[in-house]
């Protein structure tokens, strides 16, 4: 029973795919289906232990047992026993109780026209239940229109930047390659989130904890193992998504770093280092992808791995965040020469207005070419409520789906080499 934590509304909607997209931390550990079968069975053992001594006491009239789940206690007749949900279940709202009534017959309560006995656990799925508050929904429906179109815009412009760039050897250098590379990580970002939207379905979690109550729950949880293989395309899909999400990332610190050396270092030849861009970008992404792929599937193989397993996530995070704080450091740097020199600039009588004017427009776009909104939305607190929540997760898509389309803007069409250029 994989979790789902405190994030019901995301299991019914694809924004879901959209925040791994972001890549921030993971505030909540999850825990694999084989690790929670074996703490069930680990209840159950502690309940038949149990059972064994409240037998003896013969202390009320409907029997104590194990439903697979809970471990009732005796009931008293004629009346409702309410018992904490369980905190070996990890979907659970701990804070909750689950309900069973003892007839005045001495047995407990059916549920009607079925041979099973009644038990309310609505307070304990409470976190499970997907919130269908309209408010709530179309907050949720915003976003995904919101993300939908800004990486649709993002993918479209950008595909047709890379068309103008390899169409013209004109724009053949070792910068506008720099810049294709990039381009193609925003577009395959883009293509995985849609894909990985359509292939890994979210809400698994609350069905197969239906399945699991609804049924038998001694022999599901004595049951072979579930068979794995129909999980692998979907898996593919999830590595693949995490893989083009981080070259994507790493592919922006290439981008500071080939600014950041144009800059600083006296005679940079960038051609020389091209080669060493292209393994930053691509390669050692996958290396860390791979590391993390091998060890999820040998320490928690669930699912489709769409969701987190701990503090295996940071085999791929830490590297990313890595790359954003790096990349963070490097804009810092760079505007700080840029107000060096309009400082110096201004020594020589230039208007000071249109200096700071022209700073505001080159850090401007500095931040989006640096992507400095990932370093401002990692450090922020993560709630997962409230209208601050819900204002920063719509300037996050935003930004995070619409950055690829103002970069094809600023390294493409803003670009004075296209000036006189004509498709023949």
């Amino acid at each position: 029973m994989a979790a789902q934590g405190v994030r019901p509304a995301f299991g019914w909607l694809a924004v879901s795919g959209c925040l791994l997209a972001m890549a921030q931390v993971d505030s909540d550990d999850t825990i694999t289906t084989e690790e929670q079968i074996y703490l069930l069975l680990e209840a159950k053992i502690q309940c038949e232990l149990n059972l064994t001594t409240q037998l003896q006491e013969g202390e009320g009239n409907c029997f104590p047992e194990w439903d697979g789940l809970i471990c009732w206690p005796r009931g008293s007749l004629g009346k409702k026993m309410a018992v904490p949900c369980p905190p070996y279940i990890y979907d659970f709202n701990h804070k909750g109780m689950a309900f069973r009534h003892c007839s005045p017959n001495g047995t407990w309560d059916l549920v009607q026209g079925l041979n099973r006995t009644w038990a309310n656990y609505s307070d304990c799925l409470r976190y499970l239940q997907p919130e269908i508050s309209p408010g709530k929904r179309e907050f949720f429906e915003r976003l995904y229109i919101m993300y939908t179109v800004g990486y649709s815009m993002s993918f479209s412009s950008l595909a047709v930047a890379v068309f103008i760039i390899g169409y013209f050897r004109r724009l053949h250098c070792t910068r506008n390659c720099i810049h294709m590379h990039l381009f193609v990580s925003f577009m395959l970002r883009a293509a995985s989130i849609f894909i990985k939207d359509k292939v890994v379905h979210t809400h698994i979690g609350v069905k197969e904890l239906d399945s699991l109550l609804m049924s038998d729950l001694q022999s599901t949880a004595g049951a072979p193992a579930i068979d794995k293989s129909q999980y692998v395309g979907c898996k593919i899909v999830v590595v693949m998504f995490i893989y083009f999400l981080a070259t994507n990332y790493y592919w922006i610190l290439v981008e500071g770093l080939y600014l950041h050396s144009l800059i600083f270092v006296a005679f940079f030849s960038d051609t020389k280092y091209l080669w060493g861009f292209t393994l930053i970008g691509w390669g050692f992404p996958a290396v860390f992808v791979v590391a993390w792929a091998v060890v999820r599937a040998t320490v928690a193989d669930a699912r489709c791995w769409e969701l987190s397993a701990g503090a295996i996530k940071w085999i791929y995070q830490a590297p990313i965040l890595a790359a954003i704080g790096l990349n963070f450091i490097l804009f810092l740097n760079t505007v700080r020469v840029l107000a060096t020199k309009i400082w110096e600039t201004n020594a020589v009588g230039y208007d000071t207005r249109k200096q700071y004017r022209k700073l505001a427009k080159s850090t401007l776009i500095l931040i989006l070419v640096f992507g400095v909104h990932y370093i401002v939305f990692v450090c922020l607190p993560h709630t997962f409520t409230g209208l601050g929540w819900q204002i920063r997760m719509h300037c996050e898509l935003f930004f995070n789906s619409f950055q690829g389309f103002f970069v094809s803007i600023i390294y493409c069409y803003c670009n004075g080499e296209l000036e006189g250029l004509h498709i023949m």
